[in-house]
């Protein structure tokens, strides 16, 4: 008599969080491995099943109930959420908890029944003690906040009305962005700011940036600011100063946050009238007759630069490169590509190298592999990928293996 085939048993790996607070002994009596798990959920009555696992490449593991509500990403806490509950929930979060200042120890005491956090709780002072009884497992960190601190999430626009709607000496509780385009008076500002405790970014002046750090608590810990330069007007977004842009600025010194295209119609004599300093953080595309200009404007060596000649061609969407193109180009151009760019398969890989100046690829070309000898030869800055376009995608056949579980972000038993 055949003895019958032993089925597998089950490998389970690349799991951000794996549950297994409702899993049966015999299910976990088929995994034969686990490993690379982010985190391991289990409930009292399934931990003594955590030692007969095979589990390797843990990040945590964390205890709650089967009943446990899992809430991922985020969860505030208000009044109206725990009196709109049936009864007092178990609470899983994974990610951030924020407990609003109107709650009370009372609500927190009788309306909720136990706190499971990973991550962040967000805390009134005078609750942290109820909170933290309530905490039956805790991984991460708790700050406390002042009740006195108006909690505002998203972006804030700080500038003299906003200030001035505020009452004097206000703290603030930001979760979110701050950003302040204006020059503020000193005076004005910390009249009506005592405090900021932010999670999250500021964007201000550099006349403003010591005071706006001495009002920073620091209970959130680093928060990144980004100082426009004194003197300086922020300019966003993607900036084309052609020569008619250039007769409209709002000032002489420019902060760039974004790309800037200097036009091919400006002339030296324009942009030294119109510009006293430049400063780009992302990328300057400039015509290679203005190089010397830009220098005195702009310090080249810090900036990413590309100096073009002739026609620009600048990709800036998904974009197909077909022959009748060239035919309305007049002498040659450079060939800017910021998304990807496919090369018809039509363009002879000799007018490539005859019309293009140079190619700078700062994301993806797919084209023949003729047509890549051409772009290789021109080929100026060079931080993207070259696809051979021709190459057959290799069609792997899914094979279902039954036994093997993984790539996947949460994962119940």
């Amino acid at each position: 008599m055949t003895a019958p085939e032993a089925v597998p048993k089950k490998i389970i790996s690349n799991v951000g969080t794996l549950d297994i607070r409702s899993a049966s002994p015999e299910t976990l009596a088929g995994i034969g491995k686990v490993g690379n798990v982010g985190m391991i959920l289990y409930s009292p009555e399934t931990a003594p099943l955590l030692a007969g696992m095979n589990i390797g490449n843990l990040g945590m593991s964390v205890e709650a109930s089967a009943d446990a509500q899992m809430i991922t990403g985020e969860l505030e806490i208000d009044s109206s959420y725990i009196k709109n509950q049936p009864k007092p929930p178990e609470l899983l979060v994974l990610g951030r908890l924020i407990i609003k200042p109107e709650v009370t120890a009372e609500e927190i005491e009788n309306g909720l029944e136990k706190l499971v956090v990973c991550g962040l709780v967000l805390c009134p002072e005078p609750l942290m003690g109820v909170v933290r009884a309530k905490l039956s497992d805790f991984e991460g960190k708790i700050l406390p906040y002042s009740e006195s601190m108006q909690f505002v999430k998203g972006k804030i626009t700080l500038d003299q009305s906003y200030l001035e709607g505020l009452e004097d000496n206000s703290q603030l509780l930001v979760m979110g962005k701050i950003d302040a385009p204006e020059v503020l008076a000193e005076e004005l500002l910390t009249r009506k700011i005592t405090s900021m405790h932010v999670m999250g970014k500021i964007s201000c002046r550099e006349e403003n940036l010591a005071t706006l750090r001495f009002l920073l608590d620091g209970k959130g810990g680093e928060v990144k600011i980004d100082a426009i330069p004194a003197g300086f007007e922020p300019m966003e977004g993607h900036l084309v100063l052609d020569a008619f842009a250039l007769g409209n600025l709002p000032g002489k010194k420019l902060y760039c946050t974004g790309v800037v295209q200097i036009g091919e119609d400006v002339e030296p004599t324009t942009l030294d009238q119109a510009l006293e300093t430049l400063q780009i953080n992302n990328l300057l595309i400039c015509p290679i007759a203005l190089r010397e200009m830009i220098a005195e404007k702009c310090d080249v060596l810090k900036t990413k630069t590309i100096f073009y000649e002739g026609e620009l061609l600048l990709v800036n969407d998904p974009l197909e490169l077909i022959p009748s193109r060239f035919d309305y180009l007049e002498g040659k151009a450079t060939l800017v590509v910021r998304d990807l760019l496919t090369i018809s398969p039509d363009v002879d890989p000799k007018m490539l190298a005859e019309r293009l100046h140079k190619v700078h690829n700062m994301e993806a070309i797919r084209c023949t592999p003729e047509q890549m000898g051409a772009i290789q030869a021109r080929m100026g800055l060079n931080e993207g990928a070259l696809i051979d376009s021709t190459a057959k995608e290799e069609k792997k056949e899914e094979k279902k293996e039954e036994n093997k579980i993984g790539n996947v972000g949460h994962l119940k038993l």
